[in-house]
């Protein structure tokens, strides 16, 4: 019984890290020197992607990090309906979307390369509680517990990192106001990734001063 009830924790334990996705952002203003720096309160969100499921998937954690911050969002995947991004027209149709939408500013992410690596693991040592005595003998010996160690040795994997950029465009001047650029360091899966990345560079525009509150 304890052999399963440690290896149902462990599994957790390990399930919880590896879905943790880690996301690190650098960002700048590219407005000129003394010009003032705006302020967004409803953003046009666009993620250019090869699947439109992809593009939905970070769109949607998108909105949601701006949406804890109280600023409006508009996602491409919803207004478009799924429109093709190769399509001749798609240029003129995100125009009049965005036009219509009333958003003040236009959020662009786009994947610029994918980097493979080997990570390594280091060992790792969990103590996990056991009963100090059997089930029959009453409450009073689980007043106190021993600890036993699991020990998962060190190893290497395969890591894949995904480098993602993000303008960010005045409606009103139509013209690049900030930018980031964005690792997301071996996302479990596509969900983590992009909640990682939204996170993280959403975060990192409010640091900037680049939402209104």
């Amino acid at each position: 019984m304890q052999m399963v009830q440690r290896a149902f924790v462990l599994c957790a334990v390990l399930l919880l890290a590896a879905c943790a996705t880690t996301t690190e952002t650098h960002s700048t203003w590219q407005t000129k020197t003394g010009e003032p720096r705006p302020a967004f309160e409803h953003l046009f969100v666009i993620v250019l992607a090869e699947s439109p499921v992809t593009s939905a998937v970070v769109e949607k954690e998108v909105g949601k990090s701006l949406a804890k911050r109280d600023v409006k969002a508009t996602l491409s995947s919803d207004s478009l309906g799924g429109e093709s991004q190769k399509a001749e027209q798609y240029r003129s149709h995100v125009e009049a979307a965005v036009k219509e939408s009333g958003a003040d500013g236009v959020m662009v992410v786009s994947l610029l390369k994918v980097e493979e690596r080997d990570e390594y693991v280091p060992p790792q040592v969990d103590y996990l509680p056991m009963t100090s005595a059997p089930m029959y003998l009453g409450y009073g010996p689980y007043v106190g517990y021993s600890y036993s160690a699991v020990y998962q040795p060190g190893y290497y994997q395969n890591a894949t990192d995904y480098y993602l950029q993000t303008q960010l465009y005045n409606v009103a001047s139509k013209k690049p106001v900030w930018q980031a650029q964005s690792r997301s360091m071996n996302p479990y899966s596509l969900n983590a990734g992009a909640e990682g990345y939204a996170k993280s560079v959403i975060g990192q525009l409010d640091r900037d001063g680049g939402l209104k509150r």
